[in-house]
């Protein structure tokens, strides 16, 4: 199958899985809006996700990629119009939509422009939307998404709060004390020296259950 013909498909696609996902989900929650206003909703949603994502081919629709598509206009749907919207939105200022970075990658990958680490050496994805391409565990990510969908998001802000909670506990109390007997040279928590992100939030970052899992994958 050609690259042109993947790419109208997952247009195709895309736009009736969503207009479908939308109107279901209109009616599982008591129709708080038209049903057929829910549908076209999801219809441009699925429009302009399936021309980002059809134009730069990132689904190989000759095998794994309909599962891809599939999953991430349904099950995993709600991470998918977050990287549509946060993604897009935070990486278009530092970035380039990369061809070449996603092409059958199952994502849409920005190239970085310019210098810094950020895109270079500090990768980051938002459900199916990237930032520096598929180095370190940035495919983890997506493939978490695919796995856990709705809870995704849901598991990993709880998971932020939870460590944020421990961190602030013990760097209030214990940290302190032991810093001030110079027993510790830092009152807080630390992630160790391969997380992307160091100091206070560094160990908030690389302790959540799905960065754990990236790092070690």
């Amino acid at each position: 199958m050609p690259d042109w013909l993947k790419g109208l498909l997952t247009v195709v696609v895309a736009i009736g899985l969503a207009a479908l996902m939308f109107f279901v989900l209109d009616l599982a929650f008591n129709k708080p809006l038209d049903p057929a206003v829910a549908a076209v909703i999801g219809a441009i949603f699925g429009l302009l996700y399936g021309l980002e994502a059809g134009i730069l081919v990132i689904y190989d629709l000759n095998g794994a990629g309909w599962v891809q598509l599939i999953i991430d206009m349904t099950w995993s749907l709600p991470n998918t119009i977050w990287g549509f919207v946060i993604g897009n939105l935070i990486f278009i200022f530092v970035g380039t939509p990369s061809s070449s970075a996603s092409h059958y990658q199952g994502f849409i990958s920005y190239t970085p422009r310019g210098g810094g680490s950020f895109g270079h050496s500090v990768l980051q994805t938002h459900g199916t939307v990237n930032l520096g391409g598929a180095g370190q565990h940035e495919l983890v990510h997506v493939m978490q998404a695919r796995i856990f969908g709705p809870l995704f998001l849901p598991l990993y802000f709880a998971n932020y709060v939870l460590n944020s909670v421990v961190q602030l506990l013990w760097t209030g109390t214990i940290g302190t004390a032991l810093w001030l007997a110079n027993v510790r040279d830092t009152p807080y928590f630390r992630p160790p020296e391969k997380s992307v992100v160091g100091g206070f939030f560094g160990w908030i970052y690389y302790y959540t259950i799905f960065e754990l899992w990236g790092y070690s994958s």
